[in-house]
């Protein structure tokens, strides 16, 4: 996985930010399954992802690999995260293509990430 430098965390996901990352990256079954990952879509039309950890994993996104752009406690947070993303994407180049936005900003190892 690629980490987006400035990772996007949920309020409620900031707490274990760092745990949850060395947890997803390793890519096993972990009590941080049913937190969300939102990635740049692998899908030309679309533009990001949305995904539980233990979603991830299965074989559609093995061999892939995915840009994460944040990390939420559950769907919800991870949809309030999607707001403020757009809302930055928007406020930052004038357009609501976050696709091209965010692909345009530096991504780094789950190591290098600021949370």
């Amino acid at each position: 996985m690629n980490w987006l430098k400035d990772l996007y965390v949920g309020e409620k996901a900031q707490p274990v930010a760092a745990e949850f990352l060395r947890a997803a990256e390793r890519g096993k079954k972990s009590k941080y399954d049913k937190y969300w990952l939102i990635t740049l879509s692998l899908y030309p039309k679309a533009q990001l992802d949305l995904l539980s950890v233990k979603e991830s994993r299965n074989k559609q996104y093995q061999g892939n690999q995915l840009s994460v752009l944040g990390l939420a406690s559950d769907q919800a947070e991870a949809y309030a995260l999607v707001e403020k993303m757009t809302n930055d994407c928007l406020k930052a180049s004038g357009s609501p293509e976050l696709k091209s936005y965010f692909a345009s900003c530096p991504f780094v190892s789950w190591r290098e990430v600021r949370v």
